[in-house]
């Protein structure tokens, strides 16, 4: 914007006929503490927008793992259940067998008498034997996927917090190097 002169009322003010050398400022007055203040607060809110960014990925990932560990722990809930139902199904088919035992000890001295209703009850046995047997399956192959599903959670969350671990690392420092590099570094400082 140019120099306003009012020549109807006072047209000699500001108006200079010479010529104007140039630089014609002398003295020029730098305040460091305010710029210094400007600049601390456009670092202010850009950490605050990155705080802000890091706080909403870290509650969306806070869902995300909610809801994983509800699946686990419901999957688990079913797990210890059906472990329950096993475990209630061995203790009745001991008892069973225990009787069974009982049973044969009786036909076995009274053997002569009682042929018919002894090879019934060996094929009872035989039938409970196989029942044992798919029971005692069932419950390796529940063993087997329960250790299954808890080493997939524990690589899921180790995997969760390696990822979290290196953001954090990397919006606190910058680098791009892995938070395994820094601690390392930091540990040969210590040494030394």
């Amino acid at each position: 914007m140019g120099l306003y002169i009012n020549k109807g009322k006072h047209p000699a003010v500001f108006k200079n006929n010479r010529k104007i050398t140039e630089p014609n400022q002398k003295l020029l007055r730098r305040d460091y503490l305010t710029e210094l203040i400007d600049e601390q607060q456009q670092a202010n809110v850009s950490l605050i927008n990155a705080i802000q960014d890091m706080k909403h990925q870290f509650l969306n990932q806070e869902v995300v793992q909610a809801g994983h560990l509800d699946k686990i722990t419901s999957q688990l809930n079913e797990l210890r259940t059906s472990n329950l139902r096993h475990k209630e199904y061995e203790e009745v088919i001991i008892d069973l067998l225990k009787t069974q035992e009982q049973l044969q000890i009786q036909l076995s001295e009274k053997i002569s008498k009682h042929e018919a209703f002894q090879t019934e009850v060996l094929t009872r046995l035989d039938q409970q034997e196989a029942l044992t047997e798919k029971i005692f399956r069932q419950i390796n192959h529940i063993r087997s996927i329960l250790f299954e599903r808890t080493n997939y959670l524990a690589e899921k969350i180790d995997e969760g917090y390696k990822m979290t671990s290196s953001y954090v690392y990397k919006l606190m420092t910058g680098s791009e190097q892995p938070i395994a590099f820094y601690l390392m570094n930091n540990n040969k400082q210590k040494n030394k």
